[in-house]
């Protein structure tokens, strides 16, 4: 028996798919959901330079993106899925702070996205 289903999100289509499965899967199980964030401190790949018009005048940036949570919540909305809750955590970890997140919660699986980064900034960043 599957109850406990841990998905951690990074904004990716990947793991929206990997959320998608999950709610797929512990709808059949009756499973509870936890949807966890990892938010990395000082993450430089979120730093964008400003963008200018062609006389160098800066850009005002268009509204905020949807943070991963919140792609996640219109996800799970989208399916009416019931037993899901959202979390975010911040850490310098993150793949760490998952296992440590599974065991606290005692969750039964992980089902997560296998990358979210392209080849390059995972390269130079890492990955979980």
């Amino acid at each position: 028996m599957i109850n406990k289903i841990l998905v951690p999100v990074d904004g990716s289509k990947i793991a929206l798919r990997a959320l998608d499965f999950a709610m797929e899967l512990g709808s059949k199980f009756g499973s509870q959901i936890i949807v966890i964030n990892i938010d990395v401190p000082y993450d430089l790949s979120r730093i964008k330079p400003p963008r200018k018009d062609k006389n160098g005048n800066i850009i005002p940036l268009e509204a905020a993106a949807p943070t991963p949570l919140e792609e996640a919540e219109r996800e799970a909305k989208k399916v009416s899925y019931s037993t899901i809750t959202f979390k975010k955590v911040v850490d310098i970890d993150p793949a760490e702070r998952i296992c440590g997140e599974a065991e606290k919660d005692d969750v039964d699986m992980i089902i997560m996205g296998n990358r979210g980064m392209g080849v390059l900034a995972g390269f130079f960043l890492g990955s979980v």
